[in-house]
């Protein structure tokens, strides 16, 4: 059987991305009943934990050398396009003209149809969620370093929340160093399966990070990151948990029993990003012709 030539291998790429097109358009036909099926108006698309369930089922049936990351990409560009033709949304993200990378990734997760606006300062940044003038705000992640922790102003029942982290499954070109980001939105958590929670805890007093574990651990919760802010009157810890955690849960009120505690609130959470033995690689030397 003779081999096929270069013009019949080419028709067939073509076949395929017709194929790949009608399906495309066929996922907006079935996307657009959604909506109707939950049997309510769409005022913010943005599922987080929906498009992590999704491209966590997709690595785990990923296979061959074409690069997972590549993939991911691919989809939070369709994702977020068939979400801004359910209703509008745009994205604030802290950038100026020494810091970059916080834009490139938010242009990889939202993708090039979502409006999004830079500000250069983490405060402006955050305020455009607050004000309702953008829907998710794009910040740093926190580190323990940080001189004006934007974090302490997610208290309060009507203040956004930590919705998401980036990059989810790897990244693509970034200018700046690299580094994780935080998304906020007024949105409401919900589980994956593999979770993160982040908790903010107020104290009278300051309290080391042994001392703030050890609490933590009586209460049958395990911190992976702390980090501290000193307030006019007391002290607010951001403490990162390995699982989901809701409002509700009994062993935060272990934790507001200590005299030194004087709060705890829920301030966010997200959904594990894929590890880098998930997202493959990419291969140099192949090119399509």
């Amino acid at each position: 059987m003779s081999k096929p030539t270069l013009d019949e291998l080419r028709q067939q790429i073509d076949s395929i991305d017709d194929q790949i097109h009608d399906l495309i358009l066929k996922r907006w036909d079935v996307v657009q009943h959604v909506a109707a099926a939950k049997g309510k108006a769409v005022s913010f698309p943005v599922r987080p934990t929906r498009e992590a369930s999704m491209l966590r089922r997709l690595a785990e049936r990923h296979r061959g050398p074409f690069p997972f990351s590549a993939l991911a990409r691919m989809w939070h560009e369709m994702i977020a396009a068939f979400t801004m033709l359910q209703a509008d949304y745009s994205v604030a993200v802290f950038a100026n003209g020494d810091e970059h990378t916080l834009w490139d990734l938010a242009r990889d997760q939202f993708g090039s149809q979502v409006p999004m606006t830079a500000y250069p300062t983490v405060r402006d940044t955050l305020a455009q969620v607050f004000e309702n003038r953008h829907q998710i705000a794009v910040l740093p992640a926190p580190r323990e370093s940080d001189d004006d922790p934007w974090w302490v102003k997610l208290s309060g029942a009507n203040a956004p929340k930590v919705i998401m982290r980036m990059p989810f499954a790897g990244v693509g070109s970034v200018r700046g160093q690299m580094q994780d980001a935080l998304a906020v939105a007024r949105l409401k958590l919900e589980p994956t399966g593999s979770d993160r929670t982040l908790l903010l805890i107020e104290t009278k007093e300051p309290l080391s990070r042994t001392g703030l574990n050890a609490i933590l651990q009586r209460a049958k919760l395990h911190p992976l990151f702390t980090a501290s802010a000193p307030q006019e009157e007391s002290w607010v810890h951001l403490v990162e948990l390995g699982n989901f955690v809701e409002e509700k849960d009994e062993r935060l009120e272990l934790i507001e029993v200590r005299d030194a505690v004087v709060r705890v609130e829920v301030v966010g959470g997200y959904a594990e990003v894929l590890g880098p033995d998930r997202v493959s690689a990419p291969i140099a030397g192949v090119t399509e012709e």
